[in-house]
């Protein structure tokens, strides 16, 4: 079972992991705010779902008011084009993409109710602008299945039929059916988001841990030997902020305050007798405690290592790390108390351990026994004559003493 040291040192891993996610998710947020990858996924998987690979359908969806009033500008299918990134993010490699121009004012999030909306509308009446929408009819499961038959996507025609034969005549059904069709289906592009991200969080974490000098093993060590150390970090963990909470820049900002302020063991050190790094020397050759005793050898490899190691903790994720940290603070508060006093046992054993040993207790006083009942006393075979009974203020002649020295 972990001691409450083992768990301290968890605990301080765990902090120094999470607060470095903290910091590659807001330099990730800004990098998203500017690339607009959720933006370029969220299209991708709209004309997924309307087997649209050129993009036809697609402007027909976006085009609508519904759709259209979430951004600025016009969805433009001549501007797709195919990228290699599509297969790092799992795609077949010949699917097309937005480039960031095109995409800068796409949404970013579509609700689902307002989607499936829009698809029945364009269903039923027709694409906004294109031929002569159906003005005085009202939408109807007959007129959805019979508009439906004649679109031109054979995947999007049985999914419409097969929402429609699933909802029983009733037109609201039929909308619930279709919206979890589209929830469903947008896993795939929080599939292809979150595989990004990760990419992206490693990469970032491991130029973090270089630029900062953050060596989990180095800081490891520090936590092991250093008790001080511990508890200071223990504290300020107690106080981790949820990352669901604040914005990421905010959090970003505050994470790299709250290493400074817990003196975590990283960083460059300046140095003019040991330079390294553009004058710069690592804080694992420093004498603990005193930049200014710098020079001191260390392991290349093991600094590798331990860069690698926190770009790998980095790349999990704050939230994951914030969980974590959650369990291991409730572990601590269970163990703490337990070393700190003994195991306490049942009032029936209380009640046995406060009862005297029968040794201790005084012997009781015998009843006195009357003159004419009592027995005499054997004198035990000692050599010595035996003596008669004893009356007080009576000398006796014949008592002899052989321990006596004749002189």
């Amino acid at each position: 079972m972990f001691n409450s040291e083992t768990l301290e040192v968890c605990i301080g891993m765990i902090f120094l992991f999470l607060m470095m996610s903290l910091i590659c998710t807001g330099i990730r947020e800004y990098i998203e705010g500017i690339l607009k990858w959720r933006a370029m996924d969220l299209e991708r998987a709209v004309r997924t779902l309307l087997d649209d690979k050129d993009g036809a359908l697609a402007q027909f969806f976006f085009s609508h008011p519904l759709i259209s009033s979430l951004y600025q500008g016009q969805y433009d299918p001549a501007r797709l084009t195919g990228s290699s990134v599509n297969r790092s993010i799992g795609g077949d490699g010949q699917s097309k993409h937005m480039p960031l121009a095109a995409r800068r004012n796409l949404p970013s999030y579509i609700p689902a109710e307002l989607f499936v909306k829009a698809l029945i509308d364009v269903v039923g009446r027709g694409p906004v602008g294109a031929g002569e929408p159906v003005a005085d009819e009202s939408l109807t499961i007959g007129l959805l299945r019979k508009r439906a038959a004649a679109l031109g996507s054979p995947v999007l025609q049985r999914v419409v039929l097969s929402a429609i034969d699933h909802s029983e005549g009733d037109l609201k059904q039929m909308t619930l059916n279709l919206q979890n069709w589209f929830d469903g289906s947008m896993d795939r592009a929080s599939g292809w988001y979150k595989r990004r991200t990760q990419a992206v969080l490693f990469g970032l974490g491991l130029l973090t841990a270089v630029v900062m000098n953050v060596d989990a093993l180095y800081v490891m060590g520090r936590l092991t030997t250093d008790k001080a150390l511990r508890e200071t970090i223990v504290t300020a963990a107690a106080k981790a902020p949820n990352p669901a909470e604040k914005d990421a820049a905010k959090l970003a900002d505050d994470a790299r305050d709250a290493l400074a302020a817990v003196g975590m063991p990283m960083g460059w050190v300046a140095s003019a007798t040991s330079p390294n790094v553009f004058g710069y020397t690592p804080v694992q050759t420093c004498v603990t405690g005193k930049h200014t005793e710098c020079g001191q050898p260390y392991n290349l490899m093991q600094l590798l290592i331990g860069w690698l190691i926190t770009a790998i903790g980095v790349m999990l994720g704050a939230p994951f790390w914030f969980d974590v940290l959650n369990k291991f603070m409730v572990i601590r508060s269970t163990v703490k108390p337990h070393e700190k006093s003994p195991e306490e046992g049942s009032e029936d054993r209380k009640n046995t351990a406060a009862a005297p040993p029968a040794a201790a207790l005084p012997a009781p006083t015998p009843a006195p026994v009357p003159a004419d009942q009592a027995k005499p006393v054997e004198q035990p075979a000692t050599g010595y004559p035996a003596e008669k009974s004893f009356v007080p203020h009576q000398w006796r002649d014949d008592a002899v003493n052989l321990k006596e020295i004749t002189l």
